[in-house]
């Protein structure tokens, strides 16, 4: 399993809807696993959250992610934008990235890996499916996938 320096699975997820969030977050009960997560609901926080900057900067409170999932469209700063500020970042071009979305658009899923996105997921319709869904993408970052760690390029 991949975890940061206290030994912890951390997932951060980047959503502004309150609903989304609150399936993510009952999703994530449901299935148990021990994953430390965290919750901003914009890019700007996300980015403040990553650089440990602002109401951020304690990592004691705010550590690194182990991956990140992210909607695609959100208020202010979009997905895409936000996922290409990521990887512009050299201490976090690393870091696991799922875009979540409503979106079936292929020109939307082909311009996410373009921009370098670690996997585009589909939001399910249904709360059994968010749990399927998500137990399916934790099982492989929580035992399958190895990510080198971060740096400080």
């Amino acid at each position: 399993m991949v975890v940061d320096a206290k030994g912890k699975f951390v997932a951060l997820l980047v959503e502004d809807s309150d609903e989304d969030a609150f399936l993510f977050r009952r999703a994530l009960d449901k299935i148990g696993r021990a994953v430390h997560l965290q919750h901003v609901s914009s890019a700007r926080h996300a980015q403040e959250y990553l650089l440990g900057t602002g109401e951020f900067g304690n990592r004691e409170t705010h550590p690194l992610p182990t991956v990140l999932f992210t909607d695609l469209n959100l208020r202010g700063l979009d997905g895409l934008s936000f996922l290409e500020w990521l990887r512009a970042q050299p201490s976090l071009r690393r870091l696991p990235c799922i875009i979540h979305s409503d979106s079936v658009n292929p020109s939307e899923v082909h311009a996410a890996y373009a921009s370098g996105v670690t996997s585009f997921v589909i939001k399910p319709s249904s709360f059994t499916e968010w749990v399927a869904r998500l137990e399916t993408v934790l099982k492989f970052w929580m035992e399958v996938a190895q990510v080198p760690p971060q740096s400080n390029e």
